[in-house]
């Protein structure tokens, strides 16, 4: 079934790149009858299936270079072709020939889960083993009350510093993001085709150490003694316009995978049944924790030193502590339509 299913998705590529479309509406109607005459033994359901994934493997490389589909590669199922019963740990798949039952040996990880219901899931083969990648809904806790919140604070050199004092560094991060940069750099000036094999290599290898490190920040975030945690809402997009910021600052900025740890918090927060709480960013880094003065020369690179009061303090710290209060006020004003807030009263909140 792997075999075929990945066989017919070459095909649908194969037809996709001289008609130039990647539409799954048009790709339907150019492969469907195809596909099922050169291939009876797929039924209807997994032509679709392998449809979709040719469409998705088109549109990916946006028509400028034709995706290869490997005889023994991974194939997409869909309600229509898989179902999973997690009380029995039986999946019931679509092949060639015909349904077909099989019992599924899930990791002693994944049984600590309560799984609702599935019915989308990845088969795959390595080293001589079927595999299934089962994308399920679990149940999760009902919310905790908003009583203790806690303020994090994402950055470039310090991913995250919360407000009870904590700071995760990036030190490493950077290393290895900068010994992946001077590679690629040798790499692209090489320009050979196996120059541009080891690029996609590294690109995976970086993206997955990036994904890594987030995942154990974000961890150690949500295991924290709080009921709510509370992040700034960040547009990144904004703060590489040209003009705003130098070339190195933008860079930098680029590098930086802010919305994959939130995204992190959000689902590890939510199986814990703990809340998260976006807040307006705007002064959290000028803003003075103690007075409430906002000063754009309070801040002078990692330090904060109020120009009112003369507090003193690391100004992610600061920063993490003034998103806190912000979440508490978010949270104790009525869920109405409010008034402008005059400049005094956004002061007043941050104390």
């Amino acid at each position: 079934t792997i075999s075929l299913s990945n066989q017919a998705c070459q095909e649908c590529i194969d037809i996709g790149m001289k008609a130039n479309t990647f539409n799954k509406t048009r790709l339907h109607h150019l492969t469907y009858t195809v596909i099922r005459k050169a291939h009876p033994e797929l039924n209807s359901s997994l032509v679709t299936a392998v449809r979709d994934q040719a469409s998705d493997m088109l549109k990916r490389l946006k028509l400028k270079k034709k995706p290869t589909k490997k005889q023994h590669s991974s194939v997409r199922l869909n309600h229509n072709t898989f179902k999973f019963f997690p009380d029995s740990k039986i999946v019931s798949i679509s092949t060639i020939n015909g349904r077909q039952k099989y019992t599924v040996k899930i990791p002693p990880y994944f049984e600590k889960y309560d799984f609702k219901d599935s019915d989308s899931a990845r088969i795959r083969t390595k080293k001589g083993r079927i595999f299934l990648d089962i994308i399920a809904e679990i149940t999760t806790p009902n919310k905790r009350a908003f009583k203790k919140i806690i303020g994090v604070d994402r950055g470039i050199y310090n991913p995250a510093v919360t407000s009870d004092n904590t700071f995760f560094n990036s030190k490493k991060l950077r290393e290895v993001k900068g010994s992946y940069k001077h590679l690629k750099g040798c790499l692209q000036r090489a320009g050979t085709r196996s120059a541009k094999r080891h690029l996609q290599r590294l690109a995976g290898r970086e993206r997955r150490f990036v994904a890594d490190m987030n995942h154990c920040i974000s961890k150690a975030i949500v295991n924290k003694d709080c009921d709510t945690i509370a992040l700034e809402e960040l547009r990144t997009g904004n703060m590489k316009r040209k003009g705003r910021t130098g070339k190195k600052t933008r860079s930098l900025i680029g590098n930086w995978s802010a919305k994959q740890l939130l995204s992190f918090i959000q689902y590890k927060a939510e199986i814990l049944g703990k809340n998260v709480i976006l807040v307006n960013s705007n002064y959290t880094s000028q803003a003075c924790n103690r007075c409430g003065n906002i000063h754009r020369a309070n801040r002078k690179g990692r330090l904060f030193k109020c120009s009112v009061c003369g507090f003193t303090l690391h100004a992610d710290l600061n920063a993490s502590r003034n998103i806190a209060c912000l979440a508490k006020g978010k949270i104790s004003r009525l869920n109405v339509n409010q008034p402008i807030v005059a400049y005094d009263k956004f002061k007043a909140s941050l104390r």
